[in-house]
């Protein structure tokens, strides 16, 4: 028998060997990852020769310049901890308590409502403590100065900076001190722009001018270099009546502050008109300064008085062109910075401020065209740009600071815009602020709703000024806002609409400046009729105007007052009240919507028991009821009887 032949094992066939070929595709994730890893894990040489190795992943640029205004307790203690450069290890054993320094200075402790004297006094304060609120400095530096003892100085003094704040808000509870930006790359931005600038503009909002004002900035511009010269840019001044324009320029005058209106919003609508009818047609209609200043050059004010020329110059709304000329007229005759050899000499100039004071708006209007993204949320630019205005002029726009300042409560900061809405938490302070602020008639007449308010017997304010939860329910329940489940106004919700309108100017309220004598603060009375003009039938949007027109004419009203005749009128949700009785308000979504005042509307109904009236004579169980089956047997047999004896 012939031996079994083994099985033969399968082997690959001879060839070629397969060749890994290498992709040609240098660019793609995987390599952008690997290289971003290795670029942290670099080996980092410092000048003193030693090594340092990290294992910490480095952010980015955008995440670096984000602006930070509030810590947490940890936070900031980490932060801190960083700019000293110092290690720490936590200790699980160590008994540990972290208390915030600001623990005394919340939005709940401070009062939103001050009386006169209170305000006098916080003000007093915050005077005698104004010289304390600086701005960080940046260390001395020249060509010799390597960048890590350059970076070490700057977070030293960035440090101490912190370091005085924290104790001038420890030191005096009573003073609030508003959020300020902690962000040293931030800071870093203004350090440059100060320092290539040859004119630094400070931008401020016209409805409160001081509160957006750093002083120290202004000092801190002439410690830099003596020749560089400071403006004040006042922005959206048309929101301003032409007599709150000449109060505030006889402040600025009196206090030697280098000051000018200016108007972006206008100065863009200008451009953009101009661009859709053409630059002959454009000068055929309308003219410049008349569409800036609604009263001509030589006119009087409202009290008749009479200006001078230097007032009457100053209080103008100035133009493109004019504010160009005036940025020249006001830097140095020559740039402050040696031009590189083969480059023209240029003045630069600077423009900073708060976020969303009108920055890129102004920019974008001296420009001619969009050369900045503007943005309505405040925090929009990152890092400082350069835009060439001319041949000899170069614009520097910087990001949005927050500078530290003092204020009566953090309210204020939102009503100006400087604290960004969508963010926002604690809704019922502005919006208090805001109904303090407003008058309830033109409330009710620009947003067509019936504010209910309580009676001061009932704990509440009284009729001429409704609390920011009685606003805030009467706009929600008009507007249909309701929660979900019981069906409650959704406040929150009615807070960031009213809030937006009032930072936009639908809802206008100018702060007076102090009183040139003494300083002192305007008094709430003094506020009111400071601004009593904004509040007329005439400042109403026009769909609301014609609203009133109809309304008042139904009533035989030809003459609209709106403090005087509103409560009258029934238009919209807002319903009129009638002779000898108050004005009800229309109910959307069930009486859920506003609990905190249902008993007044269910003593109402239980006692005018929808306006039936019963009229009782005498007691029922004595009234004689013939209708009883009873008694009408009797009745009867007496009738048959008095029958028969008639027949007689």
């Amino acid at each position: 028998m012939p031996p079994k032949e083994l099985q033969k094992k399968w082997k690959a066939p001879k060839g070629p060997k397969p060749v890994q070929r290498k992709n040609k595709n240098t660019i793609g994730l995987g390599r952008a990852l690997r290289n971003a890893r290795q670029q942290e894990n670099a080996i980092e040489y410092l000048p003193d020769g030693e090594m340092r190795y990290t294992t910490e992943k480095h952010e980015a640029d955008w995440v670096k310049l984000r602006s930070v205004t509030q810590e947490s307790a940890l936070d900031e203690f980490l932060s801190t901890a960083e700019l000293a450069d110092k290690d720490f290890a936590a200790d699980r054993h160590a008994n540990v308590k972290i208390i915030r320094l600001d623990a005394g200075v919340d939005s709940g402790s401070q009062p939103v409502t001050l009386t006169n004297a209170q305000r006098e006094t916080l003000d007093a304060k915050q005077r005698a403590h104004a010289k304390e609120l600086i701005v960080p400095r940046r260390p001395k530096w020249n060509e010799n100065t390597s960048k890590y003892e350059l970076d070490r100085l700057e977070k030293e003094s960035f440090l101490e900076w912190r370091r005085k704040l924290a104790t001038l808000q420890e030191s005096n509870d009573d003073l609030l001190l508003t959020p300020f930006e902690r962000n040293i790359e931030v800071w870093r931005q203004l350090w440059r722009v100060v320092e290539r600038s040859d004119l630094v503009v400070q931008i401020v909002d016209a409805r409160d001018p001081l509160l957006f004002r750093s002083v120290d900035l202004e000092h801190y511009v002439k410690e830099t270099d003596d020749r560089k010269q400071n403006l004040l840019l006042v922005n959206k001044a048309d929101l301003l009546t032409r007599k709150q324009r000449i109060t505030w320029a006889k402040y600025f005058i009196s206090k030697n502050i280098s000051f000018t209106f200016y108007s972006a919003l206008k100065a863009n609508q200008l451009l953009d008109l101009e661009n859709e009818l053409g630059e002959e047609e454009f000068l055929k209609q309308y003219s410049a300064n008349d569409f800036y200043n609604e009263i001509k050059e030589g006119e009087e004010d409202m009290d008749g008085e009479e200006l001078d020329e230097l007032l009457r110059e100053k209080i103008k709304i100035l133009t493109i062109d004019q504010l160009e000329d005036l940025f020249l007229a006001n830097a140095p005759n020559e740039p402050l910075i040696t031009p590189l050899p083969g480059k023209e000499s240029i003045i630069q100039i600077g423009l900073v401020g708060y976020p969303n004071v009108g920055k890129s708006s102004t920019i974008n209007s001296l420009v001619g065209a969009k050369k900045v993204s503007v943005s309505s949320t405040p925090g929009k630019t990152k890092h400082f740009q350069t835009i060439k205005l001319s041949d000899s002029v170069m614009l520097c726009d910087c990001p949005g600071l927050v500078f530290p300042n003092f204020a009566y409560n953090k309210g204020e900061l939102v009503c100006n815009g400087v604290l960004p809405i969508d963010q926002l938490r604690d809704y019922m302070s502005p919006s208090t602020l805001v109904a303090e602020r407003i008058p309830k008639y033109y409330l009710e007449a620009v947003y067509g709703i019936h504010i209910q308010t309580k009676s001061v017997e009932e704990g509440g304010t009284g009729s001429n000024h409704p609390t920011g939860q009685e606003l805030l329910v009467a706009y929600a329940r008009a507007r249909g806002y309701m929660t979900q489940g019981f069906g409650s106004a959704d406040q929150p919700r009615a807070s960031r609409y009213i809030l937006k309108d009032y930072i936009n100017g639908k809802l206008l309220y100018v702060n007076p400046p102090p009183h040139i004598e003494d300083d002192t603060p305007f008094t709430q009375e003094e506020c009111e009729e400071f601004n009593r003009e904004l509040y007329t039938f005439e400042k109403l949007p026009e769909t609301r105007r014609d609203q009133l027109r109809e309304a008042a004419l139904n009533k035989g009203i030809e003459t609209l007052d709106l403090a005087r005749d509103l409560g009258k009128l029934t238009f919209s949700a807002h319903t009129g009240a009638t002779e000898g009785k108050e004005a009800k308000s229309v109910t959307h979504g069930g009486k859920q919507a506003a609990l905190f005042n249902a008993a007044s509307d269910l003593d109402r109904e239980f006692f005018e028991m929808n306006n039936i009236k019963g009229n009782f004579v005498t007691p029922f169980h004595k009234a004689s009821n013939t209708n009883s089956k009873k008694h009408d047997k009797k009745n009867k047999k007496a009738k048959k009887k008095a029958a028969m004896y008639s027949d007689f």
